[in-house]
């Protein structure tokens, strides 16, 4: 009985020795393998760098990241090639995914063997459907290197931004850009992690999934002429060593155009708040508009209606229309308007009306008196909104609308008394 309690108590002992064995085991093996995810990749280092030329400008990249300016510390393999301007190639990876544009998460991009060559293979194109949307954002992340060559010698560069699609906290896909020296291309590595709780930062789960997901975003864009694999025989964790290509053509208009579209929902939104908070404003700078270019087609209108009629007879009432109902218009819509506003709607609602009337008129040169002239009408009719919209408000001081109304008549009479 003793001997069986006894070798019990051995029993117990040895499998709590065992599981702390395994315990320092794993954790040992843990921290050697730790971010280091080389899998089937041969550890023997070659005596130099394994150098590949994205294009023909002179500038050689080594394919990997590395923890530090060091070729012994490296880490994931390059896996996308963007080819442009890489002001645009950033362009498109921050603004595009804004449009909504989709593909299909389930499509199989394996290429054909019919289209392989020396140096890339093309993707079925035919394999993309429009299912699948990317939202970037910038990100943060640990600091990683590229190594490049270029005329000047090899050096190392840091990434040139990162971004992410995903939570920090969670899970994402992660992207790293390295710019050429050069401005032809952009050099990408793009992960799949999630946040370890127990690690307190990220670990890498792969990189394939992330590379094929960014190839079907870039399928049939306008702005994309074409999507490859090359083989740069860099395979790291699941990718092997097959690098996805993307040359852009003729990108900065296009995307220019398409970020406009793509914040077109919440341009829409603010634009509407905005009218909706400022449309007595608006309403002015309207009104001003509309006088000003009535006043101009409608004698038009007449002269050519009625030849018979002398001019200055047609001219006469609507002068009075414009000398009396501007000020008019900037007064009694003023009244109850932000005064900030007020001032800016008079102004550019005029201003924009003689524009558009030189505009009409064939004029592109004018002389410096006629634009000061000008510059001062605008300021007058300013100042009576704001006269206006502070005497509603309850302000006393009438100096603004004083000096609006004093000013509204030089400018009337300078050019009647023969002084402009």
């Amino acid at each position: 009985m003793g001997n069986s309690e006894g070798e019990f108590d051995i029993g117990d002992e040895a499998a709590w020795v065992a599981a702390a064995l395994v315990l320092v085991a794993s954790l040992g093996g843990a921290i050697v393998l730790a971010e280091w995810p080389l899998w089937g990749v041969p550890t023997e280092q070659p005596s130099e760098p394994q150098l590949v030329e994205p294009t023909d400008n002179g500038t050689k990249l080594w394919p990997y990241t590395a923890r530090r300016p060091d070729h012994s510390s490296r880490t994931l393999g390059i896996n996308i090639v963007f080819y442009g301007n890489p002001r645009d190639i950033r362009t498109a990876l921050t603004e595009q995914s804004a449009l909504e544009w989709e593909s299909d998460p389930d499509a199989d991009y394996e290429a054909d063997s019919d289209t392989v060559s020396a140096d890339r293979v093309d993707i079925d194109t035919n394999a993309t459907n429009l299912t699948e949307i990317i939202q970037w954002a910038p990100a943060t992340g640990a600091n990683r290197y590229v190594y490049v060559e270029t005329d000047g010698g090899g050096r190392w560069l840091g990434e040139s931004y990162q971004l992410h699609s995903g939570t920090y906290l969670g899970s994402r896909s992660h992207i790293r850009a390295y710019e050429d020296p050069n401005e032809e291309w952009t050099a990408i590595q793009s992960h799949e992690e999630h946040w370890d709780w127990f690690r307190l930062r990220h670990t890498v789960t792969g990189i394939s999934d992330s590379q094929r997901a960014i190839e079907r975003d870039f399928m049939d864009k306008p702005y994309v002429e074409e999507v490859v694999r090359m083989p740069y025989d860099n395979g790291t964790m699941d990718a092997d060593g097959w690098v996805t290509g993307v040359r852009l053509v003729g990108a900065l208009l296009p995307l220019a155009l398409f970020g406009v579209v793509g914040r077109s929902r919440r341009m829409k939104r603010e634009t509407v708040q905005f009218f909706r908070q400022h449309r007595r404003e608006l309403g002015l700078g309207g009104a001003l508009f509309a006088l000003y270019t009535a006043v101009r087609h409608v004698g038009i209108l007449l002269e050519t209606t009625f030849p018979a009629l002398p001019p200055k007879a047609i001219a006469a009432p609507l002068y009075i229309a414009l000398a009396v109902g501007t000020p008019a218009i900037a007064y009694l819509l003023g009244r109850g308007s932000d005064r900030v506003w007020a001032f800016a709607f008079a102004a550019v609602g005029l201003g924009a009306a003689f524009v558009v009337d030189f505009a009409a008129m064939g004029v592109s040169v004018l002389p410096l008196r006629v634009v000061l002239h000008r510059g001062a009408v605008l300021l007058a009719v300013g100042l009576v909104a704001v006269g206006a919209a502070m005497r509603e408000s309850g302000e006393s001081r009438p100096d603004s609308l004083v000096v609006g109304a004093l000013g509204w008549l030089f400018t009337l009479g300078a050019p009647l008394l023969g002084y402009l």
